[in-house]
């Protein structure tokens, strides 16, 4: 026999199930993995801190999989623990989406610019310097100069932004 489930329950379940999609299709813009964006759907949701245990009972997720993400959670400054009880820690989540965004930026844009000259230099040795479609490669390569100097340009902007915000 199924187990009964007041109706405000359902309301509960239903908003975390949509909360966690939210944030899944979040995270499928920004290339972060379904699992994590679960997790921390599932830490936004609820009104009290969750216990490893508790996000494993509320998601489809491998225990292996709810591991890594709440690591990598807590590494981008996303999901804090702000308890312990019988040796389980409990988590919620930074509504600080400034230093969040910050540490984003830190990590992975930032990493991403300091490569582009780089990479940048080694697409202009391979291009050829005559020839059939020479001319377009430079102009194309040309503009992707162009918009990796605006991005470059772009990022101490947004630091110093979310430093007022």
């Amino acid at each position: 026999m199924p187990e009964f489930v007041p109706p405000q329950g359902k309301r509960i379940a239903a908003f975390e199930d949509e909360m966690v999609a939210f944030f899944i299709s979040a995270a499928d813009t920004l290339g972060v993995p379904r699992s994590v964006a679960a997790i921390y759907g599932i830490c936004f949701a609820s009104p009290v801190p969750l216990s490893f245990a508790d996000i494993h009972a509320r998601l489809d997720i491998s225990q292996g999989s709810i591991s890594q993400g709440v690591r990598i959670l807590k590494e981008m400054g996303a999901l804090k623990v702000v308890g312990c009880h019988k040796r389980r820690d409990y988590f919620s989540p930074d509504l600080a989406l400034r230093r969040w965004v910050a540490r984003f930026l830190e990590e992975r844009l930032e990493k991403q610019l300091k490569h582009g000259v780089e990479r940048l230099d080694a697409l202009a040795s391979m291009l050829p310097q005559a020839g059939e479609g020479a001319k377009e490669l430079h102009v194309r390569l040309k503009y992707l100069r162009q918009w990796y100097g605006r991005s470059k340009a772009l990022v101490p902007l947004i630091k110093i932004y979310l430093k007022t915000v």
